[in-house]
């Protein structure tokens, strides 16, 4: 059977998807980490000869289908075209799976145990271009790809994951538009202290979209837009820049926070480029702080730990772990952190007059704050009740509607 290119394959689809009346079934294969465990192991050698040998296994079951093809896409991902219905091809890719799970391939005396990853899905005319079939079955293989080895995993043109996908990439002009003409605009909301008289004035930086007509729903569309598409650096490096402008024309005695995404602690070049922002505009760093999710920080710790070393002991800044309380809350790492804040997540806000367990675990967390030498932060703070609750547990700041209102703080293309 011969093994199409890639290019070959992708054009063997389009042809499919515009010209032909019958039913096919695309599928991604990918080879899970052992060909980089061989490299590392035995060299590039040995990972050729057991790619070659697992090549051969996915290329002799796909010869059993009459009409299939295959092309190599990349070095450990195949694509399969089969004549057959979903549900059939389906149980074809599951046997393919299980064909590499029962391998035990052996490379000058060391064993390797290969695993499949596959995505499918059907190039129907409801996909409307080969572009939208081939983000589809990718798709299908970075979900089948989070779940772990030998999953097979179906993604079909009505799927609701695909769909907002197709949504959030209509963005993407506009939110590039947005950072090269300045539409972003800066809002600041106060985190004021309740249990010290004269603690330093606060207040988060926050990033709006001034054209979206104070819907907040495409602020936040926008914004998943640039995670899901790796751009939310840029616009933690647009928000850095343009604060850095705001406080060189508008010097305050307040320490402002800005948020970091996950994506961003792993770009190297962000710290430098916070020093040359910082440098270029005359700011005291020791009045910057940034805040950093504790999901974030807990689920990427070496990359996390590292970039706000970077921030505090190199450049100076004050830090803060955000949302603590939700998402994996390895609590055990609570004290690793050399961080300055611990902010609590608004969800123990919404019934923490009502709800024992939110009180325990906001009394726990200002609790550990205080025997780590750190203050307290709590969110969406909406009335006297719970700030009164909060001055009792010892909580050192709040910030939410109650206590202060997001506002403009900084508009880029007004400042000249």
């Amino acid at each position: 059977m011969n093994l199409l290119t890639r290019i070959a394959f992708i054009e063997e689809i389009g042809r499919i998807a515009e010209t032909s009346q019958q039913q096919y079934t695309l599928l991604y294969a990918e080879i899970n980490h052992t060909l980089q465990i061989a490299s590392l192991t035995q060299g590039t050698a040995a990972a050729e000869a057991l790619l070659s040998r697992i090549q051969a296994l996915i290329v002799g079951k796909v010869a059993s289908i009459a009409g299939a093809s295959i092309g190599k896409l990349d070095r450990n991902r195949f694509g399969i075209l089969l004549r057959l219905p979903v549900a059939e091809s389906m149980e074809f890719a599951q046997q393919l799976a299980n064909l590499l799970d029962q391998q035990c391939i052996i490379v000058a005396d060391i064993a390797y145990y290969p695993k499949l990853i596959i995505g499918v899905t059907s190039p129907s005319p409801e996909y409307k271009t080969p572009e939208r079939i081939l983000a589809a079955v990718d798709e299908a293989l970075f979900q089948a790809k989070r779940a772990g080895n030998s999953v097979v995993k179906l993604i079909e043109y009505d799927d609701v994951v695909l769909h907002e996908y197709y949504d959030l990439l209509k963005l993407l002009p506009e939110l590039r538009e947005g950072l090269t003409n300045h539409s972003f605009v800066l809002f600041a909301q106060p985190i004021l202290p309740i249990n010290g008289a004269n603690a330093e004035k606060k207040a988060e930086v926050l990033l709006r979209y001034k054209d979206d007509q104070g819907d907040s729903q495409t602020q936040r569309r926008l914004l998943r837009a640039a995670e899901l598409f790796h751009i939310s650096r840029e616009v933690d490096l647009y928000v850095v820049q343009q604060f850095c402008r705001y406080l060189a024309e508008n010097p305050q005695p307040v320490i402002y926070s800005l948020n970091i995404s996950g994506s961003t602690i792993r770009y190297p070049g962000f710290i430098e480029k916070v020093e040359q922002s910082f440098n270029y505009y005359g700011i005291d760093a020791s009045k910057v702080c940034f805040e950093i999710t504790e999901t974030v920080a807990d689920h990427d710790y070496q990359n996390a730990s590292e970039f706000m070393r970077l921030l505090k002991d190199n450049l100076g800044c004050l830090l803060s772990l955000d949302d603590i309380g939700i998402g994996s809350s390895n609590l055990a790492n609570l004290s690793k952190f050399n961080v300055d804040f611990f902010k609590i997540d608004g969800l123990f806000m919404q019934d923490l007059l009502q709800c024992p367990y939110s009180e325990l675990v906001v009394s726990f967390i200002t609790a550990a704050a205080k025997l780590f030498n750190k203050e307290t932060v709590a969110e969406y703070v909406e009335n006297a009740e719970q700030l009164e609750k909060l001055k009792v547990l010892g909580v050192d700041y709040a910030q939410g509607y109650y206590v202060g209102k997001p506002s403009l703080l900084f508009d880029p293309a007004q400042s000249v």
